[in-house]
């Protein structure tokens, strides 16, 4: 560098840089499984959210049905929008019920490289159909 000083540490005797780099911080294996039991969290969450939505959507549409011929049939319009709501609800509640029993699967999958039965990978279900108890 012929006498020159070098840029990086010119810089760093400027900004006194060295007074604010920080070592990391370690994280306990209680913290980390923690981390990863609100990450899952998060994510069947998600997966319930979207289940609600599309389980409302689809009971929403078949109580917009039945709620119009209910509606023409006994001549209450107040029957439609009940009709929509209940069914709507209802259907919604079991397919967030269903998305997250189904977001298990979906998690457990990140798993399978764990599962192993004779040196060979297996999917988790064959994997304890194929265990032997002794």
């Amino acid at each position: 560098m012929s006498g020159k000083e070098d840029e990086y540490e010119k810089l760093l005797s400027e900004q006194n840089l060295k007074d604010r780099l920080e070592a990391p911080q370690t994280e306990t294996a209680r913290q980390r499984k923690w981390r990863i039991v609100k990450r899952k969290f998060a994510e069947v969450q998600v997966y319930a959210k979207q289940g609600f939505i599309m389980g409302s959507l689809v009971g929403g549409g078949f109580g917009l049905v039945t709620g119009l011929w209910a509606a023409v049939q006994y001549k209450k319009l107040s029957m439609i929008p009940i009709s929509v709501i209940v069914s709507g609800g209802s259907f919604g509640f079991i397919m967030a019920c269903g998305s997250m029993i189904r977001s298990d699967e979906l998690i457990a999958g990140e798993y399978q490289q764990h599962f192993n039965f004779n040196n060979q990978q297996v999917p988790i279900q064959q994997f304890w159909l194929n265990r032997k108890y002794e």
